[in-house]
Protein backbone atom coordinates (compact mmCIF):
# COMPACT_ATOMS: atom_id res chain seq x y z
CA UNK A 1 0.00 0.00 0.00
CA UNK A 2 1.32 3.48 -0.99
CA UNK A 3 1.90 5.82 1.61
CA UNK A 4 0.39 9.42 1.77
CA UNK A 5 2.78 11.77 0.20
CA UNK A 6 2.89 15.30 2.33
CA UNK A 7 4.40 18.18 0.50
CA UNK A 8 3.33 21.50 2.84
CA UNK A 9 4.22 25.07 0.90
CA UNK A 10 5.43 26.93 4.59
CA UNK A 11 5.02 30.67 3.69
CA UNK A 12 7.73 31.69 6.14
CA UNK A 13 7.98 35.21 4.21
CA UNK A 14 4.72 36.52 5.52
CA UNK A 15 5.20 35.19 9.22
CA UNK A 16 9.50 36.51 9.36
CA UNK A 17 8.44 39.95 8.56
CA UNK A 18 7.44 42.56 11.53
CA UNK A 19 4.03 44.34 11.17
CA UNK A 20 5.63 47.39 9.61
CA UNK A 21 7.84 45.74 7.06
CA UNK A 22 4.56 43.90 5.61
CA UNK A 23 2.71 46.74 5.35
CA UNK A 24 5.60 48.28 3.38
CA UNK A 25 6.07 45.71 1.08
CA UNK A 26 4.66 45.23 -1.92
CA UNK A 27 2.69 41.84 -2.64
CA UNK A 28 5.05 41.50 -5.54
CA UNK A 29 7.92 41.50 -3.43
CA UNK A 30 6.38 39.20 -0.76
CA UNK A 31 5.43 36.68 -3.34
CA UNK A 32 9.07 36.84 -4.30
CA UNK A 33 10.36 35.75 -0.85
CA UNK A 34 7.96 32.98 -0.72
CA UNK A 35 9.58 31.35 -3.64
CA UNK A 36 12.48 31.69 -2.53
CA UNK A 37 11.92 30.44 1.37
CA UNK A 38 10.40 27.77 -0.35
CA UNK A 39 13.05 26.61 -2.85
CA UNK A 40 13.76 24.41 0.32
CA UNK A 41 10.86 21.90 -0.82
CA UNK A 42 12.43 21.25 -3.98
CA UNK A 43 13.53 18.22 -2.91
CA UNK A 44 10.21 16.53 -1.78
CA UNK A 45 8.61 17.77 -4.56
CA UNK A 46 11.48 15.81 -6.74
CA UNK A 47 10.84 12.77 -4.50
CA UNK A 48 7.32 12.51 -4.87
CA UNK A 49 7.22 13.57 -8.43
CA UNK A 50 9.63 10.61 -9.26
CA UNK A 51 7.18 8.31 -6.94
CA UNK A 52 4.11 9.70 -9.25
CA UNK A 53 6.60 8.74 -12.76
CA UNK A 54 7.17 5.36 -11.52
CA UNK A 55 3.29 4.96 -10.85
CA UNK A 56 2.15 6.59 -13.86
CA UNK A 57 4.39 4.05 -16.19
CA UNK A 58 2.54 1.26 -14.15
CA UNK A 59 -0.93 2.01 -15.61
CA UNK A 60 -1.73 4.51 -13.13
CA UNK A 61 -3.50 7.79 -13.74
CA UNK A 62 -2.80 11.27 -12.12
CA UNK A 63 -5.90 13.11 -10.74
CA UNK A 64 -6.64 16.66 -9.05
CA UNK A 65 -8.29 17.57 -6.29
CA UNK A 66 -9.25 19.36 -3.65
CA UNK A 67 -10.78 22.72 -1.77
CA UNK A 68 -8.78 25.25 -4.31
CA UNK A 69 -10.79 25.19 -7.13
CA UNK A 70 -8.43 27.52 -9.21
CA UNK A 71 -5.43 24.50 -8.49
CA UNK A 72 -7.99 22.03 -10.60
CA UNK A 73 -8.83 24.19 -13.35
CA UNK A 74 -5.15 25.46 -13.40
CA UNK A 75 -3.65 21.79 -14.08
CA UNK A 76 -6.06 21.02 -16.62
CA UNK A 77 -5.91 21.59 -20.17
CA UNK A 78 -2.55 23.74 -20.07
CA UNK A 79 -0.40 25.01 -22.80
CA UNK A 80 2.56 23.39 -21.16
CA UNK A 81 0.85 21.01 -19.15
CA UNK A 82 0.06 17.27 -19.15
CA UNK A 83 -2.17 16.07 -21.71
CA UNK A 84 -3.54 13.16 -19.43
CA UNK A 85 -4.15 14.64 -16.04
CA UNK A 86 -8.04 15.56 -14.77
CA UNK A 87 -9.88 16.54 -12.13
CA UNK A 88 -11.09 13.72 -10.06
CA UNK A 89 -14.42 14.71 -9.36
CA UNK A 90 -16.54 11.77 -8.26
CA UNK A 91 -14.38 9.34 -9.25
CA UNK A 92 -12.84 6.87 -7.17
CA UNK A 93 -9.29 6.45 -8.08
CA UNK A 94 -7.41 3.09 -7.76
CA UNK A 95 -4.02 1.55 -7.01
CA UNK A 96 -1.19 3.27 -8.91
CA UNK A 97 -2.99 6.41 -9.50
CA UNK A 98 -1.69 9.72 -7.85
CA UNK A 99 -4.00 12.66 -6.39
CA UNK A 100 -2.25 16.47 -6.05
CA UNK A 101 -4.72 18.12 -3.75
CA UNK A 102 -4.73 21.34 -3.26
CA UNK A 103 -6.09 23.45 -0.19
CA UNK A 104 -6.00 27.07 0.84
CA UNK A 105 -4.37 27.51 3.92
CA UNK A 106 -4.08 24.15 6.05
CA UNK A 107 -5.95 20.70 5.57
CA UNK A 108 -8.51 20.34 7.77
CA UNK A 109 -10.05 16.74 9.42
CA UNK A 110 -11.91 16.79 5.94
CA UNK A 111 -9.40 17.11 3.82
CA UNK A 112 -7.35 14.18 5.89
CA UNK A 113 -9.98 11.82 6.06
CA UNK A 114 -10.62 11.99 2.70
CA UNK A 115 -6.46 11.72 1.60
CA UNK A 116 -6.84 8.32 4.00
CA UNK A 117 -9.58 6.64 1.86
CA UNK A 118 -7.84 6.95 -1.30
CA UNK A 119 -4.66 5.52 0.51
CA UNK A 120 -6.46 2.90 1.47
CA UNK A 121 -7.45 1.85 -1.86
CA UNK A 122 -3.46 2.16 -2.65
CA UNK A 123 -3.51 5.87 -4.35
CA UNK A 124 -1.01 8.18 -3.66
CA UNK A 125 -2.31 11.50 -2.25
CA UNK A 126 0.30 14.70 -2.42
CA UNK A 127 -0.85 17.37 -0.63
CA UNK A 128 -0.28 21.33 -1.26
CA UNK A 129 -0.80 23.58 1.61
CA UNK A 130 0.08 26.01 4.28
CA UNK A 131 0.17 26.13 7.94
CA UNK A 132 -2.47 27.83 9.14
CA UNK A 133 -1.77 31.65 9.85
CA UNK A 134 1.24 32.06 7.74
CA UNK A 135 -0.20 33.72 4.65
CA UNK A 136 -1.59 37.23 3.99
CA UNK A 137 -5.53 36.65 4.33
CA UNK A 138 -6.48 39.65 2.35
CA UNK A 139 -3.91 39.23 -0.79
CA UNK A 140 -3.87 35.39 -0.88
CA UNK A 141 -0.44 34.13 -0.96
CA UNK A 142 -0.85 30.65 -0.19
CA UNK A 143 -3.01 29.62 -3.16
CA UNK A 144 -0.69 31.36 -5.76
CA UNK A 145 2.32 29.52 -4.00
CA UNK A 146 0.34 25.91 -4.10
CA UNK A 147 -0.32 26.94 -8.37
CA UNK A 148 3.72 27.83 -8.42
CA UNK A 149 4.11 24.34 -6.35
CA UNK A 150 2.45 22.74 -8.68
CA UNK A 151 3.69 23.26 -12.49
CA UNK A 152 7.17 23.17 -10.11
CA UNK A 153 6.11 19.47 -9.68
CA UNK A 154 4.95 18.81 -13.43
CA UNK A 155 8.66 19.89 -14.18
CA UNK A 156 9.95 17.23 -11.71
CA UNK A 157 7.61 14.03 -12.91
CA UNK A 158 8.63 15.20 -16.46
CA UNK A 159 12.23 14.36 -16.04
CA UNK A 160 11.72 11.50 -13.67
CA UNK A 161 9.64 9.66 -16.59
CA UNK A 162 12.71 10.92 -18.60
CA UNK A 163 15.02 8.61 -16.44
CA UNK A 164 12.68 6.50 -16.65
CA UNK A 165 13.27 6.27 -20.55
CA UNK A 166 9.49 8.39 -21.33
CA UNK A 167 8.66 11.39 -22.13
CA UNK A 168 4.95 12.30 -21.31
CA UNK A 169 3.22 14.15 -23.96
CA UNK A 170 2.24 18.17 -22.84
CA UNK A 171 0.38 20.27 -24.44
CA UNK A 172 1.28 23.31 -26.32
CA UNK A 173 -0.77 26.71 -26.44
CA UNK A 174 -3.85 26.42 -28.75
CA UNK A 175 -3.17 29.94 -29.05
CA UNK A 176 -0.39 29.40 -31.60
CA UNK A 177 -0.44 28.09 -34.99
CA UNK A 178 -0.58 23.87 -34.92
CA UNK A 179 -1.21 23.90 -31.54
CA UNK A 180 -5.07 22.46 -31.93
CA UNK A 181 -3.78 20.04 -34.76
CA UNK A 182 -0.81 18.79 -32.25
CA UNK A 183 -3.23 18.49 -29.61
CA UNK A 184 -5.82 16.06 -31.65
CA UNK A 185 -2.92 14.09 -32.82
CA UNK A 186 -1.98 13.08 -28.90
CA UNK A 187 -4.91 12.94 -27.55
CA UNK A 188 -5.62 10.14 -25.09
CA UNK A 189 -1.92 9.30 -25.05
CA UNK A 190 -0.07 9.41 -21.98
CA UNK A 191 3.70 8.90 -23.42
CA UNK A 192 5.27 10.13 -27.03
CA UNK A 193 6.04 7.45 -29.07
CA UNK A 194 7.59 9.14 -31.60
CA UNK A 195 10.56 10.91 -30.04
CA UNK A 196 13.13 9.93 -27.12
CA UNK A 197 14.58 12.47 -24.85
CA UNK A 198 17.44 12.26 -22.79
CA UNK A 199 17.47 11.64 -19.50
CA UNK A 200 17.02 14.94 -17.04
CA UNK A 201 18.95 15.17 -13.60
CA UNK A 202 16.31 15.83 -10.87
CA UNK A 203 15.81 19.45 -9.49
CA UNK A 204 17.00 21.08 -13.11
CA UNK A 205 12.82 21.44 -14.46
CA UNK A 206 11.40 22.87 -11.40
CA UNK A 207 14.12 24.85 -10.61
CA UNK A 208 14.51 26.55 -13.70
CA UNK A 209 10.90 26.92 -13.44
CA UNK A 210 10.88 29.06 -10.17
CA UNK A 211 14.24 31.22 -11.57
CA UNK A 212 11.73 31.76 -14.73
CA UNK A 213 8.70 33.02 -12.34
CA UNK A 214 11.02 34.80 -10.18
CA UNK A 215 12.22 36.97 -13.43
CA UNK A 216 9.70 37.38 -15.02
CA UNK A 217 8.26 39.15 -11.25
CA UNK A 218 11.33 41.21 -11.10
CA UNK A 219 10.31 42.57 -14.19
CA UNK A 220 7.18 43.78 -13.38
CA UNK A 221 8.32 44.89 -10.38
CA UNK A 222 10.64 47.03 -11.98
CA UNK A 223 9.10 48.66 -14.81
CA UNK A 224 5.79 47.71 -14.21
CA UNK A 225 4.57 49.74 -10.55
CA UNK A 226 4.30 53.36 -11.68
CA UNK A 227 0.75 52.17 -14.03
CA UNK A 228 -0.14 49.70 -11.55
CA UNK A 229 -0.34 52.71 -9.05
CA UNK A 230 -1.66 55.07 -11.53
CA UNK A 231 -4.35 52.32 -12.20
CA UNK A 232 -5.26 51.77 -9.06
CA UNK A 233 -5.64 55.35 -7.74
CA UNK A 234 -8.21 55.04 -11.06
CA UNK A 235 -9.96 52.21 -9.68
CA UNK A 236 -9.99 53.86 -5.65
CA UNK A 237 -11.93 56.93 -7.65
CA UNK A 238 -14.91 54.68 -8.88
CA UNK A 239 -17.30 52.63 -6.58
CA UNK A 240 -17.90 49.05 -6.53
CA UNK A 241 -20.40 48.51 -9.07
CA UNK A 242 -18.90 50.94 -11.52
CA UNK A 243 -15.54 48.55 -12.10
CA UNK A 244 -15.32 45.75 -13.73
CA UNK A 245 -12.77 43.05 -14.22
CA UNK A 246 -12.42 40.78 -17.43
CA UNK A 247 -10.19 37.94 -17.28
CA UNK A 248 -9.18 34.86 -19.79
CA UNK A 249 -7.80 31.69 -18.19
CA UNK A 250 -8.14 29.06 -16.09
CA UNK A 251 -7.59 29.93 -12.51
CA UNK A 252 -9.72 33.34 -13.23
CA UNK A 253 -12.30 34.44 -11.67
CA UNK A 254 -12.36 31.27 -9.05
CA UNK A 255 -8.92 32.87 -8.04
CA UNK A 256 -10.12 36.00 -6.93
CA UNK A 257 -13.88 34.70 -5.66
CA UNK A 258 -12.58 33.24 -2.59
CA UNK A 259 -13.66 34.34 0.71
CA UNK A 260 -10.48 35.79 2.13
CA UNK A 261 -10.19 37.95 -0.84
CA UNK A 262 -11.35 42.28 -0.73
CA UNK A 263 -13.76 42.40 -3.77
CA UNK A 264 -13.84 45.40 -5.25
CA UNK A 265 -15.37 44.41 -8.57
CA UNK A 266 -17.54 42.37 -10.74
CA UNK A 267 -15.89 39.79 -12.64
CA UNK A 268 -16.68 38.55 -16.31
CA UNK A 269 -14.83 36.01 -18.62
CA UNK A 270 -13.87 36.41 -21.69
CA UNK A 271 -12.83 34.09 -24.42
CA UNK A 272 -8.85 34.05 -25.08
CA UNK A 273 -9.23 34.24 -29.15
CA UNK A 274 -12.53 35.97 -29.81
CA UNK A 275 -12.58 39.78 -30.32
CA UNK A 276 -15.88 41.48 -29.78
CA UNK A 277 -17.15 43.98 -28.14
CA UNK A 278 -18.00 43.57 -24.13
CA UNK A 279 -19.31 46.46 -22.77
CA UNK A 280 -22.55 47.37 -22.30
CA UNK A 281 -21.95 50.76 -24.68
CA UNK A 282 -25.28 52.16 -22.51
CA UNK A 283 -24.06 51.73 -19.05
CA UNK A 284 -20.24 51.52 -19.87
CA UNK A 285 -17.98 50.95 -16.06
CA UNK A 286 -15.69 53.99 -14.99
CA UNK A 287 -12.85 51.43 -14.56
CA UNK A 288 -11.99 48.05 -16.48
CA UNK A 289 -8.70 45.83 -15.78
CA UNK A 290 -8.31 43.06 -18.37
CA UNK A 291 -6.43 40.14 -17.35
CA UNK A 292 -6.28 39.01 -21.28
CA UNK A 293 -4.08 36.09 -22.63
CA UNK A 294 -1.47 36.44 -25.82
CA UNK A 295 -3.49 39.42 -27.82
CA UNK A 296 -4.71 42.58 -27.22
CA UNK A 297 -8.46 42.70 -27.07
CA UNK A 298 -8.54 45.52 -29.54
CA UNK A 299 -12.58 45.99 -29.84
CA UNK A 300 -12.35 46.52 -26.08
CA UNK A 301 -9.04 49.44 -26.58
CA UNK A 302 -12.01 50.76 -29.20
CA UNK A 303 -14.52 51.27 -26.83
CA UNK A 304 -12.93 52.40 -23.66
CA UNK A 305 -11.06 54.66 -26.23
CA UNK A 306 -14.62 56.02 -27.26
CA UNK A 307 -16.45 55.65 -23.90
CA UNK A 308 -13.72 57.49 -22.02
CA UNK A 309 -13.71 54.34 -19.40
CA UNK A 310 -10.55 53.78 -17.93
CA UNK A 311 -8.57 50.72 -18.85
CA UNK A 312 -5.47 48.30 -17.72
CA UNK A 313 -5.20 46.24 -19.98
CA UNK A 314 -2.28 43.26 -20.08
CA UNK A 315 -1.65 40.73 -22.94
CA UNK A 316 1.77 39.14 -24.48
CA UNK A 317 1.50 41.26 -27.57
CA UNK A 318 0.04 44.96 -26.78
CA UNK A 319 -2.21 47.12 -29.41
CA UNK A 320 -0.41 49.51 -31.63
CA UNK A 321 -0.34 51.49 -30.05
CA UNK A 322 -0.18 50.37 -26.63
CA UNK A 323 -1.48 53.37 -25.05
CA UNK A 324 -3.83 54.53 -27.80
CA UNK A 325 -5.66 56.89 -25.51
CA UNK A 326 -4.78 58.90 -21.46
CA UNK A 327 -7.57 56.39 -20.28
CA UNK A 328 -6.06 53.34 -21.31
CA UNK A 329 -2.80 51.66 -20.02
CA UNK A 330 -1.12 48.69 -21.12
CA UNK A 331 1.14 46.64 -18.64
CA UNK A 332 3.70 44.09 -19.82
CA UNK A 333 2.43 39.85 -17.84
CA UNK A 334 6.22 39.33 -18.93
CA UNK A 335 5.58 35.87 -19.76
CA UNK A 336 6.20 34.43 -23.46
CA UNK A 337 3.89 34.20 -26.05
CA UNK A 338 4.07 30.34 -25.93
CA UNK A 339 3.01 30.31 -22.25
CA UNK A 340 4.85 27.27 -21.21
CA UNK A 341 8.43 29.29 -20.02
CA UNK A 342 10.93 26.03 -19.69
CA UNK A 343 12.40 24.32 -22.37
CA UNK A 344 13.56 20.82 -22.41
CA UNK A 345 16.45 20.24 -25.14
CA UNK A 346 14.51 17.85 -28.14
CA UNK A 347 11.02 18.80 -27.24
CA UNK A 348 9.42 20.53 -29.97
CA UNK A 349 7.15 22.47 -27.62
CA UNK A 350 8.21 24.76 -23.99
CA UNK A 351 6.64 23.25 -21.04
CA UNK A 352 4.88 24.65 -17.58
CA UNK A 353 2.89 27.85 -17.90
CA UNK A 354 3.36 30.86 -16.26
CA UNK A 355 0.10 32.80 -17.45
CA UNK A 356 -1.88 31.87 -14.67
CA UNK A 357 0.76 32.51 -11.92
CA UNK A 358 1.59 36.28 -13.18
CA UNK A 359 -2.12 36.89 -13.98
CA UNK A 360 -2.56 36.21 -10.35
CA UNK A 361 0.83 38.06 -9.12
CA UNK A 362 -0.41 41.31 -11.00
CA UNK A 363 -4.12 40.82 -10.15
CA UNK A 364 -3.66 40.86 -6.64
CA UNK A 365 -0.74 43.62 -6.65
CA UNK A 366 -3.25 45.87 -8.27
CA UNK A 367 -5.98 45.15 -5.66
CA UNK A 368 -3.31 45.60 -2.82
CA UNK A 369 -2.09 49.04 -4.01
CA UNK A 370 -5.73 49.59 -4.45
CA UNK A 371 -6.90 48.50 -0.91
CA UNK A 372 -3.81 51.18 0.08
CA UNK A 373 -5.55 53.96 -1.27
CA UNK A 374 -8.88 53.36 0.11
CA UNK A 375 -9.37 50.17 2.40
Amino acid sequence: MNKVVFLVVVLLAASLQSPAAAAAASYLSRLQSVITRNGTNLANLTLSAGKAAMEFRAGGNIWIAGRQADFISEACGRAGGLMAIAALGERTPARHDTILYAVPGDMDSNDLKRCAQWQELGATVIQFSSPAGLLDKQFPLDTVANVIDLWTWTGEFVAACTRLEQMPVLYQSYGLPGGPERGKKYQGKKFHEDLTIKPITAGVLGREYRDQIQRMLAKINETQMPKIRQAAKWWSEVPKASATTLVTGHMFPRHAQESRALPFSGFAAIPAWENKDVLDASHPPAFVLCLGYQFAPQKLLDQAKTLGVKLLYSDVQPAEPPEPASNILYLDPAWPLADGCVTVPGYDVPILPASGVMQAAIYWTLISERARLSP
